[in-house]
C-alpha cells in the first residue's frame, strides 16, 4: 500500500465549485479541469496500472489561462512546499505547481499556503493510517473465520496448502510475500486451493519436504494461538 503514502497536493488544488474564491465563476464544464457532467472534476483518486495519474497531468495541462497574470498582493510568484513534507512522503512537483496556483490566486501568502498544505497532508495521513488499520483488522478476522470453519482439520489442511507453496514458490519468486501483503493467505478460500493443490504435488516425491519432516507455514507472520477459544 505504498502509494497511499504519496504526498498529493492537488487533493486540495480544485477551487470551489461555486466559485467562492473571490467570486470567480466555477469552471465552464466545457473545459479541461471543469466537472463535464460525469462527476469527474479531474481529481482522480485511483492510481492504478490501467489508469489513473495520467488524467490529472492531462487536465492540467489543458487549462493555463491567467498563468501569467501579476499575483494578488501578498502572494509570491511561486510557492515552496518541499520543506514542510512529512518524513516517508515523497514530494510531488506537479501537484505542488497545481497547489501553488490554487494559493496564488487566493492571494495566499507562502506561510498562509503552508499551514494549508500542512493541515491537508496531516488529515490524509489519518486517513491513510485509519484504512491500513481497518484491512489489518479484516485479514485477523479473514484467520479467525478460516480456524473455525475448518475445526479440527485446521492443521492437516495448513499441511497441505504449506507443500503447494513451497513447490510454487520455486517457479514464482515473492509468492508467499504477496500472500502475506494482500492478506489473501488467511482467506479460507485460498486456504482450501492450496491444500487441493497440495494434495496433487504431494504424491510427486514430496517436494514439499523442508528436510525435517514439517512443512513450513504459508502463515508464519500469523500466530493462530490468539484464536483459540
Amino acid at each position: 500500500m505504498d502509494h497511499l503514502n504519496t504526498f498529493d497536493l492537488q487533493l486540495f488544488a480544485d477551487p470551489p465549485a461555486d466559485g467562492g474564491d473571490g467570486g470567480a465563476p466555477a469552471p465552464d464544464p466545457g473545459t479541461p479541469g471543469g466537472d463535464d457532467g460525469t462527476g469527474d472534476s479531474g481529481s482522480q483518486t485511483g492510481n492504478t496500472i490501467l489508469g489513473g495519474a495520467g488524467n490529472n497531468d492531462q487536465a492540467q495541462g489543458g487549462n493555463n489561462s491567467g498563468n501569467n497574470a501579476a499575483p494578488p498582493a501578498g502572494a509570491p510568484e511561486s510557492y515552496d512546499f518541499s520543506n514542510i513534507v512529512p518524513e516517508g512522503m515523497e514530494y510531488d512537483e506537479a501537484s505542488a505547481r497545481a497547489f501553488g496556483e490554487v494559493a496564488r490566486k487566493a492571494g495566499l501568502t507562502q506561510e498562509q499556503a503552508s499551514a494549508v498544505a500542512t493541515y491537508g497532508m496531516q488529515y490524509m495521513r489519518q486517513g491513510v493510517e485509519a484504512a491500513q488499520t481497518a484491512f489489518n483488522q479484516q485479514v485477523e478476522d479473514w484467520g479467525v473465520q478460516a480456524q473455525r470453519e475448518l475445526g479440527g482439520a485446521f492443521e492437516e489442511t495448513k499441511a497441505k496448502a504449506a507443500v503447494a507453496m513451497n513447490r510454487f514458490e520455486q517457479q514464482i519468486p515473492g509468492l508467499r510475500q504477496m500472500f502475506g501483503e494482500t492478506g489473501a493467505g488467511n482467506r479460507i478460500e485460498m486456504i482450501r486451493l492450496m491444500a487441493a493443490v497440495g494434495d496433487l504435488v504431494g504424491e510427486d516425491g514430496g517436494h514439499g519436504d523442508n528436510g525435517n519432516g514439517h512443512e513450513p507455514s504459508i502463515y508464519n507472520n500469523t500466530d493462530f494461538s490468539l484464536y483459540k477459544s
